[in-house]
């Protein structure tokens, strides 16, 4: 019961209470009623208002017993003494009759607050007849009862026959002598009043059982970007109201062509930020989605004026307030004070609006509901701002429903905000945390954790350009870990937008009351559902509006609910206008605003399905929902969210199915789309298993598959940009922090080839950053290491990763000037001006170096394209002549890079020209520099696979110890990428890796023994043959190197 409790609000929380914290019979109900109320209705409370007003009291005692509890966990009480002794404790504390009035005045006028010194007292007493141990000075009294008044005003304002009950006797009073009783122009209480409805930001609504911190709005502000213009999305409308509006004269040309004019005229509108582009207008809308921060912005606007930072008095009207209140006007609204947060006698407020310069800001234009009562009021903002020129009037609205036509006829300049980029996503998290945590020590790494999970997870990242969902995480973030616990910041942001936003938060009485948060969620289940089932699966996000209707109206109909198919309407647009989770997708279709949430509510389903209902097996659920759509990355997040929602049992055996489905690639040297999306699929839904207990088995299974896969020598190519980046976060989520990983890690990168030190490098700094010495190693890796590419990627980790340490830019700039590699002081330099770029002396150091090698690097282009000009001439004109020119090049030109790069350009062009063929075999045959040699085995291997005599040349070459070594690398490696299966190749293999003798002054890097023992010990890992020759090469060897290798590989 308690924790329903603590997850409930609003007039829910009410029913709770009176069913299971006070449940009293109806004569005790009543007096407990006149108990509660006596100090604040002093006329008494009757029979009838009894009935009244038990369920918005019920609902107070609620939010009194939630923040008590929430104190005791702010105090480190322990929640084994939360559930045995204190939540009895306190239910029978609110039903003391001493307690009940202290409570119960709150709802009094002009309650600033309530004795809280009496309830700490009774407590006390009470607290010291059971003996328990009580943090009494450390509890904040003060506190609960602040937050609990500010609750109870909620309540009052979300419920107008409350309200007119409260206030009617000093309603007919003051009404009766306004003329005679002015309420004034008090500009120094009305700064106080703001400050208290608008000085911190209200977060009870997204966190109902964390501490709410105290962060004031006014240093919590992100200025929100704008474009001058109406948003795309205001004119995808459901078919049927477009004809409606555009019936009624109200919608301009929807036509295809129109609706693409008005999306290049809306990006064609630069972005600007808010506050300058409003100050210079003197009628502006605002327009944004939910959560974008359009009541913020208006309030920070109010706080400017308290602050002291401009003499422009602000005027903050909730048009959801005055709609309720059938005032005649807004001056007569801020006078009377019903729903108004100050009051002003109207007659002086005319006057200054006549006089001054004032700000005057309508929030919520959306927020009236009923369309002649907006257009009323439509019009009276219009009037206003006629009739006082000198006030400068902001609207805002949602854009769902909005009608720009009379606004825009009226001189009304309109903006849209903008979803957060990076950069503002960054500073609102470091700001929060900054002012929410103060000093306490995991305040930094609470920063990186949430700025990670966003990075890397799409799901997340999709939801955190939104203001109020990124705030939720900032929230979460604090004592669970994103992106694991994404689920659980799913469901609470799908809680807030289908109810407690509009609801708790906003205080709006919305129709359809019957149906509630959890019926909308379960509808959303299925038709995110029905969505995975159709034609584009879950990459269409589509669904018609009319099988749409036919879910809602069957599942309506189900839940015994009348006129199913007219409710199932209105909650389509309700779904659409107010809790931003369904939008208009053209054509006719729906789809959600959020692609997380259509992810998120589909693998809720499926576990519903698979746990609750059992209409799905386990069988089914492995063959059907992993095994049919693990090769379709749409898929991948629901596949991921699901292993995190079931049980760990069963999550590894999914885990386990997954990983032989990949299968080894067609081509040996590559490592295949299908093979590295299936991997991340498998180590991200490891990382969802909650249960570490349960991981361990699995996780060994997991890492020793991926150690093979890495474990290929002769991998060239990776499937597509962004693999080897997306290998390494998965693999820092997974294993970040495990010391036995981090060793693979680093032995995996001796004698490492091509790309895996794009996947092991960034995989080190994200996964093991904080471990002592890791950025020594580094720095002595790239001292160390032969390899151009993997030093290359070492400093650009470290520019990034350590850029704020002090000794980085120092240890850069030495490398520049102590290092030979011209190409590793290239990677410095680009990190130099990526990541300090500000730096005046820094940029001073550098000019001469960018300008020589600019100078080279067109030096260099121009000696590329002339000789592949004159390969190219001599190729039209008589192309058996090639070789020979082609030797001249090489004997003209001293940079071999020059020749290499001109040779494979000119090559690939050529490659489908059959005469390129004996080229290359000519250029084999004759004494040619060893790069071009070694490209033209490259290329005879790749394109002429199936010639005859490529076999042989390669054989041939394998054997040649007189041959250049890295010419013998390129053989040996093409006839194991391309003829691993032919028993000829093992025995060449074989034969260079046990008889044969290493040369004097052997190269480390890329030497032919080097390749065949790789390639024995990937391919031939069962042969007993391959476990002697890995002893007698780790005792016997002559090359140190390989002698360390060999013993890491047995060891393995």
């Amino acid at each position: 019961m308690w924790e329903l409790l603590a997850a409930t609000t609003g007039v829910e929380l009410g029913k709770l209470v009176l069913e299971q914290v006070l449940n009293l019979g109806k004569s005790a109900l009543e007096d407990y009623v006149k108990d509660f109320f006596k100090n604040s209705i002093q006329s008494g409370v009757t029979r009838v208002k009894a009935e009244e007003l038990k369920k918005p009291m019920a609902e107070a005692v609620g939010y009194f017993i939630k923040r008590f509890i929430k104190e005791l966990q702010i105090n480190d009480v322990p929640d084994s003494s939360i559930n045995h002794y204190y939540k009895a404790a306190v239910k029978k504390f609110v039903q003391d009759k001493a307690v009940r009035p202290i409570l119960g005045k709150a709802f009094g006028k002009d309650c600033k607050q309530i004795n809280y010194s009496e309830l700490q007292r009774l407590w006390t007493q009470y607290a010291q007849d059971t003996g328990w141990q009580f943090p009494a000075d450390e509890f904040d009294w003060s506190g609960v009862a602040k937050e609990y008044r500010f609750e109870v005003k909620g309540i009052i304002k979300a419920n107008p026959e409350l309200r007119s009950l409260l206030e009617t006797e000093l309603l007919e009073e003051i009404a009766q002598n306004t003329a005679q009783i002015s309420p004034g122009f008090d500009l120094a209480k009305y700064r106080d009043s703001l400050q208290c409805s608008y000085g911190y930001l209200k977060l009870y609504t997204l966190d109902s059982t964390d501490r709410v911190d105290a962060i004031k709005l006014w240093q919590m502000f992100i200025e929100q970007t704008v474009r001058e213009a109406l948003p795309p999305t205001r004119y995808e409308l459901p078919l049927d109201l477009q004809h409606q509006l555009q019936e009624e004269g109200q919608l301009e040309d929807l036509s295809p062509e129109a609706l693409e004019y008005y999306r290049r005229e809306y990006f064609q509108q630069p972005p600007r930020k808010v506050l300058a582009a409003v100050a210079n207008v003197q009628q502006a809308v605002i327009l944004g989605d939910p959560g974008a921060g359009k009541s913020t912005l208006l309030q920070y606007l109010a706080l400017d004026w308290v602050e002291g930072k401009t003499a422009t008095l602000p005027l903050l009207i909730e048009l959801r307030e005055y709609a309720i209140a059938q005032e005649k006007n807004f001056l007569e609204f801020l006078h009377c004070g019903k729903g108004a947060d100050w009051q002003f006698d109207q007659k002086q407020l005319h006057e200054h609006l006549l006089e001054h310069p004032t700000l005057v800001m309508f929030d919520g234009l959306d927020e009236v509901f009923g369309r002649p009562t907006q257009s009323t009021i439509i019009d009276e903002i219009i009037r206003f701002s006629q009739q006082y020129p000198q006030a400068r009037v902001l609207v805002t609205s949602r854009i769902i429903g909005y009608n720009p036509e009379r606004f825009q006829q009226s001189g009304f300049h309109q903006f849209t905000i903008q979803p957060l980029e990076d950069e503002e996503i960054q500073e609102f998290i470091n700001r929060w945390y900054d002012l929410a945590m103060g000093s306490d020590a995991d305040k930094e790494l609470l920063k990186q954790r949430l700025k990670d999970a966003i990075a890397n997870s799409q799901a997340i990242q999709n939801l955190a350009d939104n203001p109020l969902l990124l705030t939720m995480m900032a929230i979460l973030n604090r004592r669970q870990e994103l992106p694991r616990d994404r689920t659980d910041l799913y469901d609470q942001a799908s809680r807030v937008l289908l109810y407690h936003w509009d609801v708790d938060h906003k205080r709006l009485e919305l129709p359809m009351d019957a149906i509630g948060r959890r019926e909308k969620q379960e509808m959303l289940r299925l038709i995110a559902y029905e969505m995975q089932a159709g034609e584009e699966g879950l990459k269409g996000n589509l669904i018609s509006a009319e099988r749409l209707t036919v879910i809602l109206t069957d599942y309506l109909r189900h839940q015994g609910f009348s006129e199913p198919r007219e409710k199932a309407y209105r909650v389509i647009k309700q779904l659409r206008e107010r809790n931003f989770i369904l939008c208009y997708r053209g054509a006719d279709t729906y789809g959600f605003v959020h692609r997380t949430f259509l992810e998120y509510f589909c693998a809720v389903e499926i576990v519903h399905r698979f746990e609750k209902q059992q209409t799905l097996s386990f069988e089914q659920l492995r063959d059907e929902v992993f095994g049919g759509h693990w090769q379709d990355e749409t898929w991948h997040e629901v596949l991921q969210l699901i292993c995190g929602m079931i049980d760990a049992k069963f999550a590894g055996e999914l885990i386990s199915f997954l990983m032989p489905l990949q299968g080894d690639g067609a081509q040996i040297n590559v490592f295949s789309q299908q093979e590295i999306s299936g991997l991340l699929l498998a180590i991200g839904c490891f990382i969802e298993i909650r249960n570490p207990g349960a991981t361990t088995l699995i996780g060994t299974k997991l890492l020793e598959f991926i150690k093979h896969k890495l474990d290929n020598p002769f991998i060239d190519t990776l499937a597509y940009d962004g693999s080897a980046e997306s290998l390494a976060s998965k693999l820092a989520s997974a294993w970040g922090g495990n010391t036995e990983v981090l060793n693979w890690l680093k032995s995996s990168l001796q004698y490492s080839e091509f790309y895996l030190p794009n996947i092991v490098l960034p995989a080190i700094t994200k996964g093991w950053k904080d471990v002592p010495g890791i950025l020594s190693w580094l720095k002595d890796f790239i001292q160390k290491d032969e390899d151009q590419e993997s030093n290359n990627i070492a400093v650009q980790e470290i520019a990034r990763v350590w850029k704020d340490h002090s000794d980085t830019l120092p240890w850069l700039k030495s490398l520049i000037q102590t290092n030979q590699n011209n190409t590793l002081k290239r990677a410095v330099l680009t990190v130099i001006e990526e990541g300090w770029k500000d730096d005046p002396d820094t940029l001073q150091m550098l000019k001469p170096m960018q300008e020589q090698n600019k100078k080279q690097d067109k030096e260099l282009f121009v000696k590329q394209v002339s000789v592949i000009e004159r390969l190219e001439n001599v190729w039209k004109d008589d192309p058996e002549t090639l070789p020979i020119i082609l030797k001249s090049i090489i004997e003209q030109e001293p940079d071999p890079f020059v020749i290499q790069t001109a040779i494979l350009n000119f090559v690939t062009s050529w490659e489908n020209d059959p005469k390129i063929l004996q080229m290359l075999k000519s250029i084999i045959k004759q004494d040619q520099e060893i790069l071009v040699k070694k490209i033209a085995i490259n290329k005879l291997a790749k394109c002429w696979k199936n010639d005859p005599d490529t076999l042989t040349i390669l054989q041939s070459f394998a054997h040649k110890k007189e041959q250049p070594l890295i010419v013998r690398y390129e053989a040996v490696n093409q006839l194991v990428i391309n003829w691993h299966h032919i028993l000829e190749v093992e025995e060449i293999l074989f034969n260079i890796a046990v008889k044969e003798l290493p040369q004097k002054k052997e190269l480390d890097w890329r030497n032919p023994r080097l390749a065949a023992i790789k390639a024995i010990c990937y391919l031939y890992p069962d042969n007993p043959k391959t476990i002697t020759l890995l002893s007698d090469r780790a005792i016997n060897d002559s090359n140190e190197k390989i002698r360390e290798w060999a013993k890491k590989r047995l060891q393995r």
